[in-house]
């Protein structure tokens, strides 16, 4: 299960995120919507640890993932791969998405 509680975080004085909660139980597929800008890759970024919240906690299977490599994360089945993010250099497809 990975559950958020009360996650906040700053990009140096912008507040990106404000207390964000979820739980997605094991097994579950979810979907995070939301405007441009209304953090939803922030909070990616702060559940494949990319970024350290400034307050709250990120837990997987009951522990934390705060100090955790991103390396160590995969492995526990957290994956992030970023729109853009240039992971198939090589694919016959690259250049429909860059």
């Amino acid at each position: 299960m990975l559950k958020l509680d009360d996650v906040s975080l700053y990009y140096g004085r912008v507040h990106a995120l404000r207390g964000i909660s979820l739980e997605v139980p094991e097994g579950r597929i979810v979907s995070l919507l939301g405007a441009n800008g209304a953090g939803k890759s922030s909070t990616l970024k702060v559940i494949s640890g990319l970024c350290a919240p400034q307050s709250g906690d990120v837990r997987l299977n009951g522990e934390s993932v705060q100090g955790r490599s991103c390396g160590d994360l995969v492995k526990n089945g957290v994956i992030h791969c970023p729109e853009g993010g240039g992971f198939f250099r090589s694919s016959p497809w690259r250049k429909i998405y860059v």
